[in-house]
């Protein structure tokens, strides 16, 4: 096996065991981030906005006497606080966003919610025992913010994300996380566009409310 299947191996094995609840619990170990020298003001706030959700995670983790169930749902509300899925439906969407109206994109934005919970939501259980060491972050074009870690421990050890922000509105949210070098964005972006190209969106918003259809993790840049 060459070290490139073993990479795609890795970042599947991500993407198909947990993802959400993965990205959100391990927001619970993340220390304050040191930018460099002139970008402190910039990753400042959106690096406040994800150690104060790690503050709330840990209070929901620390209630072990209560069932996984509930609090995976409490994360997941969490979750939903600093994930922009509107943008990433944007962008996952492409120009395929700008044919819809208002309606068929609430309703998009929606189903591909749900789809991701559904898909990578799992049990607690499965993350108990990972942290994540945050070694550093940078600015990326339109004033983004990339925030870099990597898994310590558990099934994922030394498995790298990063997590992309956009200040949107005054809110600084998060837009994309690339797992393995692997973007979510840019891989459902590629697998939705083949969908389209043969069908409607009423198709893919078909596909998306099918508990069995699985999107392919692969090799993509970030979005």
């Amino acid at each position: 096996m060459t070290s490139e299947q073993t990479t795609q191996g890795i970042a599947r094995r991500v993407f198909t065991r947990g993802l959400l609840s993965a990205l959100v619990v391990q927001l619970a170990f993340v220390p304050l981030t040191i930018a460099a020298d002139g970008e402190d003001a910039l990753v400042a706030e959106p690096t406040k906005i994800i150690d104060e959700a790690a503050q709330k995670i840990v209070a929901v983790l620390a209630r072990t006497e209560e069932p996984a169930e509930v609090r995976i749902g409490e994360i997941e509300e969490i979750a939903y606080e600093i994930f922009d899925f509107t943008t990433m439906s944007k962008l996952v969407l492409a120009r395929n966003w700008r044919k819809l109206d208002k309606e068929k994109r609430a309703e998009f934005v929606r189903e591909f919610r749900t789809h991701l919970s559904r898909t990578y939501g799992t049990r607690l259980d499965n993350f108990s025992d990972i942290g994540v060491d945050v070694y550093g972050a940078q600015i990326e074009v339109r004033n983004d913010v990339t925030v870099k870690s990597r898994v310590v421990g558990g099934q994922f050890d030394g498995s790298e994300l990063a997590y992309r922000m956009r200040n949107r509105k005054e809110e600084w949210k998060i837009i994309d996380v690339v797992i393995e070098g692997v973007s979510l964005v840019s891989n459902y972006r590629s697998q939705f566009a083949t969908v389209l190209n043969g069908g409607t969106i009423d198709d893919l918003i078909t596909k998306l409310k099918d508990k069995n259809f699985v999107v392919e993790s692969g090799e993509a840049e970030a979005g």
